[in-house]
């Protein structure tokens, strides 16, 4: 396979940096952060976390949480006698070794969320970009290593530009290549309201960086909607699969959270799981951390 994300070629570096109109609502390859508080997902049911046994020999298992960016619990911010930013990491980090993730993302960090995990989480590898808050993906070392890492520009509040990675990492034991592109969509809230065309932008950029993809993709984090994302990004000539749902039955399925995956069919996702016990209450205020099972091994 090739070691990039997107076919080559000399349009490409122009692509990257092209503007997207809102009107136009054309495709750039792109992610998203977050300035914004969210508002809160439905967990669902609680899951114990014990130490979990490895996965069988070719999966590999991807995890992803809104990591509520440090300014919000620090000194002056709208939730500061909440647990700040540092110790909030330490309980993510612990979160990912108790449940042995091998790689994901975290959307909405901060400089001293990065710091921490990386000074707490020796093990893993983090992505990110120069952004104030921006949205990583981190994987472990042992397992996985780096192929690139490509920049790329999303759209978030009023139409805000905002970047962030989009990541090719290589299986160290098959060889085999999975992109991973974190984003995080705007909310509607009182202070900022008809957010949804942005979304909408966001959504075909998604689309479009799939379609243009050359290993199988995984597109996590916070997209600030439900069953509408889910069903959007699920239907026909996306290429896209979620473990929540097929696309026959998301308008119908469980109320989904806002914190979603969404992978490429020959990842063949599944052991989906929610843990919202009083860790994941302290560590984000979404309440919750997800996981899911990826077979990495025979990809055609």
């Amino acid at each position: 396979m090739s070691p990039t994300l997107i076919s080559s070629g000399p349009g490409r570096a122009k692509m990257l940096r092209a503007v997207v109109p809102a009107v136009a609502l054309c495709g750039v390859i792109a992610a998203t952060l977050s300035f914004l508080v969210p508002t809160t997902a439905s967990a669902g049911p609680t899951i114990k976390v014990a130490q979990a046994a490895p996965v069988q020999p070719g999966f590999q298992r991807f995890a992803w949480l809104n990591a509520w960016a440090d300014h919000h619990t620090a000194p002056g911010g709208a939730a500061a006698g909440r647990l700040d930013g540092v110790p909030r990491m330490r309980i993510v980090v612990g979160h990912l070794r108790r449940t042995v993730i091998d790689f994901g993302v975290l959307a909405e960090v901060e400089a001293p969320q990065r710091e921490a995990f990386e000074s707490f989480g020796r093990e893993y590898a983090l992505v990110s970009t120069p952004d104030a808050t921006d949205d990583a993906v981190f994987y472990r070392r042992s397992v996985f290593r780096l192929v690139s890492k490509d920049t790329v520009t999303m759209y978030y509040r009023h139409g805000a530009r905002v970047t962030a990675p989009v990541v090719v990492l290589e299986e160290r034991s098959s060889g085999q290549r999975v992109g991973v592109l974190p984003v995080h969509f705007p909310a509607t809230l009182p202070s900022a309201p008809r957010q949804k065309k942005w979304r909408d932008v966001n959504a075909r950029i998604v689309k479009d960086a799939v379609a243009r993809a050359e290993v199988p993709m995984v597109v996590a984090g916070d997209f600030n909607q439900r069953n509408d994302i889910l069903c959007d990004l699920t239907s026909a000539g996306t290429g896209l699969v979620s473990p929540l749902a097929t696309h026959e039955k998301c308008a119908t399925a469980r109320r989904a959270p806002i914190d979603q995956a969404f992978l490429s069919p020959s990842l063949r996702p599944d052991r989906y799981r929610v843990y919202s016990g009083p860790s994941a209450r302290r560590a984000t205020d979404h309440g919750a951390f997800y996981q899911v099972r990826v077979r990495l091994s025979g990809i055609a």
